[in-house]
């Protein structure tokens, strides 16, 4: 099941005692601030960190057709999660 921000946003509202807006907002802002700082990485303690990769530029292929193209070099953002997370998780 996939978590949605308005999801997100309702349970905060209902652990904090906030309004749905006033939480949306934290959620918006929390995201807002992952997506500006692409210099660099972004870590909270006993959670993980958020980071941009910068993927090298390849050669692609269709598989239907196997015609070859060229895929630009682009910025990912990854997250690795901090050891009590992967022990809450498993």
């Amino acid at each position: 099941m996939s978590i949605t921000k308005k999801v997100l946003a309702q349970n905060i509202s209902q652990k904090l005692g906030l309004s749905q807006k006033d939480s949306l907002f934290f959620v918006n802002s929390f995201f807002r601030a992952l997506t500006v700082n692409n210099k660099s990485a972004i870590n909270i303690n006993k959670f993980g960190t958020f980071s941009y990769k910068k993927t090298p530029k390849r050669i692609g292929r269709n598989p239907k057709t196997l015609k070859e193209f060229k895929i630009k070099s682009r910025q990912r953002f990854t997250f690795q999660p901090s050891d009590k997370i992967k022990k809450t998780i498993n």
